[in-house]
């Protein structure tokens, strides 16, 4: 029951988390739209019916339904019609402009989207997505430098009597004994020296254990207040070699890095260590680049996921996930026999890592993304600075209400993906560890 309980705070966090996250994002577009003097007529967190809502000043604020989504709703987002439109989508067109521009008074005239200069339209579609970038900073921040990292410590916690040992510490029929065994380390043993050498870590441990793969090492250890020293002879594995971004080693041909790593048959004991802020900060710098790698591989992602819904391929277990998909991984991680603090600094990494893939995935060039928003200002800027150059003329905003059956299409294209997905956690979900 309390196992159920736990899984259900941790869906219940990340949830709050995304709607936090959500709401920050759309006041990053709403306050410089307030600085410019530009008319909000809505400001709302999610989707579908409204929840709970309140009026200040000419502006609605409110909650919805489904906390998956929220929009800010600006005055003259498109300009009135210059010139009739007669393509195949007409009809939608005329509709969407009609509904933006409705009730537009002789007051709001220069109160419009459409009319400002392209610097400030950059400004107002770049601050949700900004915003998105410092929040998922911060919450690294916080859970790296704040709480820390679980570290492995030079304590031993437990002496397996095999290497081959499985969860439950069970040896294979046969199998040999581990050399932790056969040297006599006991769990609570300390571990100050490695062939004579002073260690602060396990990696120098392991350091100094791989000098000596043909001939026996020591290790100085700490037990009972008093040291001693033993004789081991590791057996050595070759294993996979993992960045420090978490992803697997690969040389130039793409094939994995492997390297010999000494197995004593133990396992070490761990803590809560804090990284420093610097460490953090390029965490977080390596963490946004792996999140435009991955936004840039996404039909791929999309597509394997797809595969292993229907059993044709194993499902990766660091692909593409649904936002189902989050809240199952933030369920187990709050029923996970760990720590208080160990579990809400992954909380904080996941709704962190969620606000970077939200900073990179909007500022995508597609209507109706903040990122298709940016082009069109960018696009708009280069026109008319170019047709003034060339005709000595001023050639007005630029008609975005064109471009409504792209990001209808875009919207057609992300739910699919939504649902893909979604389906994808329901049928064969990722499961920690």
């Amino acid at each position: 029951m309390i196992d159920i309980l736990l899984y259900l705070a941790g869906i219940a966090v990340v949830l709050i988390g995304i709607a936090l996250s959500i709401g920050l994002h759309e006041i990053g577009h709403l306050v410089p739209a307030k600085i410019f003097g530009i008319r909000v007529n809505q400001y709302m967190v999610g989707f579908g019916p409204t929840v709970k809502s309140w009026t200040r000043g000419d502006t609605e604020y409110g909650i919805k339904a489904i906390p998956l989504g929220g929009y800010i709703l600006m005055a003259g987002m498109y300009p009135p019609e210059s010139r009739p439109y007669r393509g195949p989508f007409a009809n939608w067109i005329k509709e969407a402009r009609k509904q933006v521009r409705e009730g537009i008074s002789e007051l709001d005239e220069d109160r419009q989207f459409y009319k400002l200069s392209a610097p400030k339209k950059l400004i107002i579609m770049l601050g949700g997505p900004v915003m998105n970038l410092l929040l998922g900073v911060l919450l690294i921040l916080v859970a790296l430098s704040g709480i820390g990292t679980m570290q492995s410590t030079l304590s031993v916690n437990k002496v397996y009597d095999c290497v081959e040992a499985d969860a439950s510490g069970a040896c294979p029929t046969g199998a040999p004994q581990s050399p932790a065994l056969i040297s006599g380390l006991l769990p609570g043993d300390t571990v100050s020296m490695a062939n004579g050498q002073p260690v602060i870590s396990w990696t120098e441990v392991v350091a100094q254990l791989n000098k000596n793969q043909t001939s026996p090492s020591t290790l100085t250890v700490l037990r009972d207040g008093i040291e001693r020293e033993i004789t081991i002879s590791p057996t050595f594995i070759e294993t996979q070699v993992f960045l420090e971004s978490g992803a697997a080693a690969a040389d130039a041909a793409g094939n994995p890095v492997t390297e010999l790593r000494p197995i004593l048959g133990i396992q070490l004991g761990s803590k809560m260590t804090p990284m420093s802020i610097q460490d953090s900060f390029q965490f977080s710098l390596v963490a946004t680049g792996g999140m435009l790698a991955f936004v840039a591989d996404l039909p791929r992602q999309v597509y394997k996921v797809a595969q292993s819904t229907f059993g044709i391929t194993e499902r990766d277990p660091n692909g593409a996930v649904s936002i189902l998909g989050v809240g199952q991984l933030a369920g187990e991680l709050t029923a996970a026999d760990i720590s208080v603090s160990a579990k809400l600094a992954s909380l904080l990494l996941l709704i962190g890592s969620l606000n970077l893939a939200l900073f990179v995935f909007n500022l995508l060039p597609l209507l109706p993304l903040d990122g298709g928003h940016v082009a069109g200002a960018i696009y708009e800027s280069g026109k008319r600075r170019i047709t003034k150059l060339v005709t000595g003329s001023d050639p007005g905003p630029i008609d975005t209400a064109r471009a409504l059956p792209l990001a209808y299409a875009v919207w057609i294209l992300l739910i699919l993906t939504g649902v893909i997905l979604i389906l994808a956690d329901v049928i064969n979900p990722i499961r920690l560890g």
